[in-house]
This record gives C-alpha cells, structure tokens and sequence, in this order.
C-alpha cells in the first residue's frame, strides 16, 4: 500500500465542500485528492477551481475506473449511497460514506456479503464516535463506575435550522430518504448504539410531526420537520431522543445528557455532578480538541494502513439502519396544518 492514499470524491456538496476537502488538505501527509465527481458538473467543477486540486470526472464510472484511485469518498445524499458503494466495491475502491451508510438493511446486508469477495475497507463516517469528546467521555465512565452507578436514562436533542441545501437535499425525501431523523439523529443514534454496543430494544415509541402545505418558491418539503423517540433496551436503559427542522426559529441544540443512579455527565460540553457533591463541574482535558473530521480519516488511514478494527463497525451501521427502518415503519404521525414551522 502506498504511503498517500490517492482519494476520489463523490457528491460535491455541503458535506465535501465544508468539511471533508479541507479535512484532506489538512491531512496532505496521508491522502491527495484526485478528482470529483457529480451529477451536476458545475459543482465538481467549482470545488476543483476553489481548492486548485484533482481532476473532474464525467460519470461515476470514469472515476471508479481510474487504477489511480485507492478510496472513494461517498458524500452523496443517502439515496445514492447504496448503488455507489457497490460500483465501489466492484471496481476494487476501499470506500468511506456519509452517514447513514444506506437506507435499507437488505441493502447493507448485500454489501457485507459482496465484501466477503472483493475484501475492501468500509467506514460508514458517524464522525461523533470519534470525537475527542467522546473519547473523554468514555474514558470518564471507566475511571468513574463505581461513583456514577447504573446509567439509568440517556436524553438526547439534535434541534437544528434546515441545513443549506442544493435543490432540495435535505428536505426532498426522495434524495434525503427521510428528515431530521435521517440527517442530525442517525449521528447522536448512531454515538448511542454505539455506546450501548447494540443493546436489544424492549419498547419503542416513535411520533413523526408533519407539515401538510409549505409555501416557498421551488422549496420543496415533504419530509418529517420533527420526531420523538423513545426507547427502553433490554437492561432497562431509557432513551428519550427528539430532533426537528426548525423553518422560522434559530436554534441550535446538539446534546446528549447520561443520568446515571449516582451522577450525569452531559455531551459534548463534558459538564458532570455526583449526587453527593453541591456544584456541577467541568472534566479537565487538553486543549485544543482536533476536528472530528480529521479524526475520523486518520483512523480510516490506520484502517487500511495498520488493518485496525473500525470504531465504528459494519454491525453497529446494520444496527443503525435497522433502528431508523423500525423507527419509520411503527412511527405515528401528528400532522398540524395551523402553524408554520
């Protein structure tokens, strides 16, 4: 394996222009950008002229046939990735994909087993599993079982203005495959599975919350603007989760609280309280934090370099699909046409 992973990147949108891009030219010691590709040629074309770097490809297929390519970097919106990464696999590419990694579990159940052939390494990019606050996080649980005791309740919200879209991205559930859930929840969902190490589910309660007419000028809508979830796992874990586009508001909450029978500890803010002690404090760590996103291709690099086990396995990205399939498949839906979003 060469010591520069050669990268081509698919779907040239918010998630490859803000975050990914300038996450590789960070990381130049380990991965060269080769090209782009998208549906819409101006935005591989744009992002080449902005970074000055890779080459632009026509169709997906120019580029996964391009022998200079190590690794494909799927940033499409969730409705493509199942097609890509199996022409991925197909044309021997190592692939890392926004999450969720796909929208189905048949679907992921089909790649697993195409990889049994083709032997490549897939990270499905739940980048909150790898934040340097959640590895502080964990390290907090260990060194303070005994004061903490029985994790008891977890509380999530992912409450967010609608991100900035290209032509209905994330609110046209035709290329989104869903709303806020799908988006914003499948990160703190997938953290929580993953913390949980896939616990068994012993009740489920999901409620949707439409908005029938919303009136905007090519602005298209016809996803969830809100959800609820709860959950209690087999070793009596409650899980309350709520998560919304907020249209009119600004908001911005992204937090999980771990209620535990002797203490909390929030996240990502890292602020906890034993029961016996009167002020709730700050856990020491250095700083500065690194940014998730290099985070999270440094530890694809020592995947494929080192042959390490992922964080974030295949059988936690499994679980995550199946968790949002059984979360839409028993919702209610509360629909309320009298007030705007």
């Amino acid at each position: 394996m060469r010591n520069i992973l050669n990268i081509g990147i698919i779907g040239c949108g918010k998630h490859a222009d803000n975050f990914h891009i300038p996450s590789f030219l960070r990381l130049k010691n380990k991965y060269r950008i080769i090209g782009f590709y998208d549906l819409n040629i101006n935005r591989s074309n744009y992002l080449k002229k902005k970074y000055k770097v890779g080459n632009v490809y026509s169709s997906l297929d120019s580029l996964l046939k391009d022998k200079l390519i190590d690794v494909v970097d799927i940033c499409s919106p969730p409705t493509f990735h199942y097609n890509q990464i199996v022409k991925s696999l197909k044309n021997n590419k190592h692939v890392m994909v926004e999450k969720p990694m796909v929208l189905k579990s048949i679907e992921l159940k089909k790649i697993i087993n195409l990889n049994l052939k083709h032997k490549k390494k897939i990270l499905c990019l739940q980048q909150q599993n790898l934040r340097d606050e959640t590895k502080i996080l964990l390290s907090f649980f260990r060194k303070n079982k005994k004061k903490l005791g029985k994790l008891i309740l977890i509380d999530g919200k992912a409450n967010v203005k609608i991100p900035k879209q290209i032509g209905n991205s994330f609110t046209n559930k035709k290329i989104s495959g869903g709303g806020p859930l799908i988006d914003q929840g499948s990160h703190i969902l997938g953290l929580i599975t993953n913390i949980l190490k896939q616990s068994k589910i012993k009740k489920i309660k999901f409620l949707i919350f439409k908005k029938k007419k919303i009136k905007k000028k090519n602005f298209i809508f016809n996803i969830e603007h809100a959800a609820y979830l709860n959950i209690l796992f087999k070793n009596n874990i409650n899980f309350l989760f709520e998560t919304s586009y907020c249209y009119q508001k600004k908001i911005n909450e992204f937090l999980i609280n771990f209620y535990f029978k002797k203490g909390f500890i929030s996240w990502p803010k890292l602020e906890y309280k034993f029961m016996n002690s009167k002020k709730i404090k700050k856990i020491n760590y250095k700083l500065p934090l690194k940014l998730a996103s290099d985070n999270q291709f440094n530890h694809f690099y020592e995947i494929i370099k080192y042959n390490i086990k992922p964080i974030t396995s295949l059988i936690n990205s499994l679980y995550l699909v199946r968790l949002i399939e059984k979360c839409y498949s028993r919702s209610k839906i509360i629909t309320d046409e009298n007030k705007s979003l």
